[in-house]
Parts: structure tokens; sequence; C-alpha cells
């Protein structure tokens, strides 16, 4: 009898708990197969008019849709839009429409993001000057955070690379010389500016540089030695005193 009793009570629990269970976006429904196909369907669109047709592809497959949202049709989707930057686990908004009412879901895909970039052809060594036949085009798998690679061939032709580079890997434009503005030597005007107050003296440059970098410079006006950013010929902002 206590027995008997007890299978009754785990029967009831387990009853209980099965109508408790909260749908999740993972589990199959009738139906979601379709509302997952479509929305990564027009996130495929979305991205091949975000990015230049051609240079990019990508491999989409769903990872978090709301129960909610894979209970509609596809019929009353009205936009499928980029949330942010393109990651491993990128982020969407997916505009719908209720019963007359609009709604916003945001879902995440699984998306794996190629670009048709220059690689070298095999290992070459920090200092070459690249030619033509260092590199070819191969898909990368790339990520959109950070740097960016140089995107074609024609831009690397002539460039000097600034660190040694295995056989297929991408260029980033830090990987290679850029153009010099200003060379050790040339005379150049720095302006000074401390507490509200901006100076110019002339000096003498003490190392290449291009738009961007900091260099050295040597001031016979004060005698002191000065580390400016460069931001076009012959014009120098200072940033610290030797």
């Amino acid at each position: 009898m206590i027995l008997h009793a007890r299978l009754i009570i785990i029967s009831l629990l387990v009853f209980i708990g099965l109508g408790a269970i909260p749908a999740r976006a993972d589990m199959d429904i009738p139906g979601d197969d379709e509302m997952k196909s479509f929305i990564v369907k027009k996130a495929y669109e979305k991205l091949e008019r975000h990015f230049t047709a051609g240079e990019y592809r990508f491999d989409i497959q769903p990872r978090w849709i709301p129960n909610q949202l894979l209970q509609q049709s596809p019929a009353q989707v009205l936009s499928v839009q980029l949330s942010g930057q393109i990651r491993r686990y990128t982020n969407f908004e997916v505009v719908y429409n209720q019963k007359g009412s609009r709604k916003r879901a945001e879902i995440q895909l699984k998306v794996k993001a190629e670009q048709k970039l220059p690689v070298v052809t095999g290992r070459i060594r920090k200092g070459v000057k690249l030619k033509e036949t260092h590199l070819a085009y191969q898909w990368v798998s790339i990520a959109q955070s950070g740097e960016s690679y140089v995107a074609s061939i024609e831009e690397l032709i002539g460039k000097t690379l600034r660190r040694t580079l295995l056989s297929g890997q991408p260029i980033r434009k830090s990987y290679v010389s850029r153009d010099l503005i200003i060379k050790a030597g040339d005379e150049v005007n720095i302006f000074i500016k401390r507490r509200g107050i901006q100076v110019q003296v002339s000096g003498v440059a003490r190392e290449d540089g291009a738009k961007g970098d900091r260099i050295k410079i040597f001031s016979n006006e004060t005698n002191h030695k000065y580390v400016g950013e460069i931001l076009r010929p012959g014009v120098i902002q200072w940033k610290s005193t030797l």
C-alpha cells in the first residue's frame, strides 16, 4: 500500500514537472524549420548587400532564436537586420508583424565569414619588397574586430614587409611599410600646446615617418629633443619632451 502511494506521488510529480518545463528556443516545434531557414536566408541576403558582392562569402547556422518568433509565419517577418559587427556568434534583429503590431526579437546566428584576400605564396622575410609573384588571392576566414587586411594585390606591390610572414598568411595593414612623408634630416615645424597655449618651433626630424607615426625631432631654437606625431609633410604635433 505504501509502495503504491509512493508510485502515485512520483507519477504526479513527473506529470507536473513536465508540464512546467518552458519551451526553449532550440527545441524543435512544428514548422520551426521553415522559419529558421527563412531567417537564415534573409540574414545571408542582408550580409551580401552590406558587403561587396564577390569579395565575401558566408556560412550561417541558427544558434539562438526565441521560441515566440519560431511560432510565427515567415510571411509575418518584415526585416532581418545586422546588429553590430560580424563575429563567430553574430546578433541580428528581426522585426515581425503579430496581430497588427510590430514586434522585435533579438536572435543570434553562427556566422563563418570569409573574404578573398591577398596572401603570401611562401615564407617571406621582414624587409623584403613585395612583388606580384609573392602574392595570390585566397579565401580567408575573418572576423570584423580590430585591424583590417589589405584587400588588393595592387596595394601591396612595392611595399616593404615589416615582419616575416608564412605561406598562406594574409597581410594586415600594419605588416607593410606606409608611404613616408617625412625623412630623417627634413626640416619640420613642431606645434607645442600646453595649458591652452600653442607655440610653434622649428626642428629637424631624426627619423623617417608616415602620417600618424611618432618620431623624434631636435630643435636648435630650444636645444631640446621632442617626440611628435606626423600630421602632414613638414608638420609635427608635439607629444612629449625628451
